[in-house]
């Protein structure tokens, strides 16, 4: 951040929103005045309001910036036919009956490896909102070691953390409804969790587990008898002798201790976690009750004698955006292949369609040939992945906005987000130009011109209404209880604000649900988050599939707030309904928002003792035109479905 002077001597304070400088102290300014819907100060009164200080976080909004949103109401463009996406208010705990419909124009499902489907795949097409991919150099990659067997050797310590959803959700009790993404590309969690996904329909699982030590274990999914259905559980003693208790699978955490209770979450395989007693009930012989909460049969638990260790899901290296790095699958007839003796050879490959993006997890050169081994164990050759480059946008913290008046602006261009935003000495497109601003300043709103079409952002500074990303302070929900945390997403402006009450403690850009996809309007409760969630779906008459899209956390049905690691278009709607945040945003918004996820599981469910945060949309998305050149001939894309 930094400070900019502009000419005549008048100050305006430019928050540059990329992390390229270490930030300044924020300098208050002024909530300004009204010309518009609102009443005119009188001339001895003016000078007052000129100077008048912005409010303190946490006060409800001064009556001129009150007066500015009435306004700025009053004068908004009139919606589009379609009205956008209604949805009921979601009940308390936000659990969605399967049958119902979500409200979601797509159909997702997740999918535990590429090789289960052979009609998700790959195009050298860019998905929409998706930034141009960049080729990997294998610098960036880290390199696997060969095992005896030319095979590469994975530390399963390391690997086993980052949970493959299928198995995340193996005995899970969430609705059937799919986890998901976005065909606007990798992009919103149009896919929600899928119930015992790992289940066996035609009777008990026998499911081989390697540990950390190497040792593969069968662990047997054991009947619920007509005997085990009716017994209650009761108190026996328990008092291992060990350090802790290795978490042997991936597996859902009980409410209780019986198999037919609500699902708490899941924790993570190899986390070594603390007890607190045991229960003999239904199905298993031994329930033990884990630190911090919830239920887990002993069968899916070994005793070791090491201390209890559990990591924050999804592992983020110090210094880096995501999980991990993300590769886009290109080129035609893509295939890709188990093991990387049957790549080096291009046999037994499954053939890719539609568009596909990878999680890396290492390089193998062999010769002049270069593999990448991704998180679900396919292999690929180096030529057909181009790297996502993740945004490093981020929004404003409670420190930040503390400072800030309510309300101010980022400046960017709803017709060209990507270019400079013009700013002139007056109220009119005719007017002399005074400076342009770089996409995403921050600025402050002053001022509402008589017509509505223009703000004054400093004295003889007007910036076009739509060149303006307007941050509104505003009361909570009356459901939403005193002092509460939650969120608050304006579909026209594309911004989200989190509250504490009335509050703001958090600001920043998002990208929702473009007009004909709507992200839905009401108000929600979070009702399931994961760590890291795979997303299929279907974009036309081409499919696609996402990997593990980092801190997703559904509100209503298969509508979720969540990462988007392939594009930098924040500000424009561009989603099929979820909503898209920075991996700044959505890693920060994830650790604050209810359910709480504890240390160590990969996704949790809201309960009645721990319910999800409210989320508010309102508004309605708009997108511009695009502009066309007459001498050139319009194709349809990818891009434009």
């Amino acid at each position: 951040m930094r400070r900019r002077w502009f000419p005549l001597g008048l100050p305006l304070i430019l928050f540059a929103c990329a992390p390229v400088e270490p930030p300044v102290p924020i300098v208050q300014v002024d909530a300004g005045t009204v010309t518009a819907q609102a009443p005119a100060p009188d001339a001895e009164a003016a000078p007052m309001m000129a100077h008048a200080s912005a409010p303190e976080a946490g006060s409800p909004p001064s009556e001129s910036a009150q007066a500015l949103h009435s306004a700025w109401q009053a004068t908004a463009p009139v919606p589009s036919d379609d009205g956008g996406v209604m949805h009921a208010t979601a009940s308390a705990l936000g659990a969605v009956d399967p049958s119902e419909d979500a409200g979601s124009a797509l159909s997702l499902s997740l999918e535990p490896s590429l090789s289960q489907s052979a009609s998700v795949g790959a195009n050298n097409e860019a998905l929409p909102g998706e930034e141009e991919p960049q080729v990997i150099t294998e610098s960036e990659v880290p390199v696997l070691e060969l095992g005896p067997d030319g095979e590469p050797v994975i530390d399963a310590e390391d690997s086993a953390s980052d949970d493959v959803i299928a198995q995340v959700l193996d005995g899970g009790s969430a609705p059937g409804v799919a986890v998901g993404s976005d065909p606007n590309g990798p992009d919103s969690t149009e896919d929600a969790p899928v119930a015992n996904a790992g289940t066996d329909a035609h009777g008990p699982a026998t499911t081989p587990i390697t540990g950390v030590d190497g040792d593969e274990d069968a662990v047997a999914e054991a009947p619920l008898t007509d005997a085990d259905a009716g017994m209650e559980p009761y108190a026996i003693p328990y008092a291992p002798d060990a350090g802790s208790l290795r978490v042997r699978r991936s597996i859902a955490v009980r409410s209780e201790p019986r198999q037919d209770s609500s699902a708490l979450g899941t924790v993570a395989q190899d986390m070594r976690v603390r007890w607190k007693g045991a229960m003999r009930g239904p199905d298993c012989e031994t329930w033990v009750e884990i630190e911090p909460r919830g239920w887990v049969c002993e069968r899916y638990l070994e005793q070791n004698f090491r201390e209890p260790r559990v990591r924050p899901l999804p592992r983020v290296e110090e210094g880096a955006l995501t999980p991990g790095i993300y590769a886009r699958v290109v080129g035609h007839r893509v295939r890709a292949y188990p093991s990387l003796a049957l790549a080096r050879k291009k046999r037994q490959g499954v053939l890719l369609k539609g568009s596909v993006t990878v999680k890396l997890l290492g390089q193998v050169k062999v010769g002049r040939r270069t593999f990448w081994r991704t998180s679900d164990g396919q292999y690929f050759e180096a030529r057909v992945l181009r790297e996502h480059r993740p945004s490093e946008f981020s929004g404003l913290d409670a420190e930040a906005l503390a400072s800030l008046p309510m309300p101010f602006g980022w400046a960017q261009s709803r017709t060209a987000p990507r270019t400079d935003v013009v700013v002139r000495k007056a109220p009119d497109a005719r007017a002399e130009r005074e400076t342009v601003l770089p996409p995403r300043t921050l600025v402050s709103v002053r001022e509402l011109s008589p017509d509505g079409q223009w703000v004054r952002i400093a004295e003889d500074h007007w910036v076009a209404r739509d060149d303006l990303h307007v941050a509104w302070s505003l009361a909570s929900p009356s459901i939403v209880e005193p002092g509460a945390r939650w969120l608050d997403v304006d579909l026209e402006a594309q911004t989200l604000i989190a509250y504490e009450g009335d509050r703001p403690v958090y600001a920043t850009l998002i990208s929702s649900g473009k007009p004909g996809t709507d992200t839905p309007e009401g108000l929600f409760r979070i009702w399931v988050k994961f760590a890291e969630a795979d997303m299929t779906g279907r974009m036309g008459s081409a499919s696609y599939r996402v990997a593990t899209v980092p801190w997703t956390m559904f509100f209503e049905g298969d509508f979720a707030l969540h990462t988007a690691y392939w594009h930098d278009r924040f500000g424009e709607p561009v989603s099929h309904g979820c909503i898209n945040l920075a991996p700044k945003d959505a890693r920060a918004l994830y650790g604050w928002t209810t359910p709480e996820v504890p240390t160590g599981w990969s996704m949790a469910h809201a309960t009645p003792d721990d319910p999800g945060t409210w989320v508010r949309i309102r508004g309605q998305a708009r997108e511009e035109p695009k502009k066309r050149r007459k001498s050139t001939a319009v194709v349809a894309t990818v891009r434009d479905l």
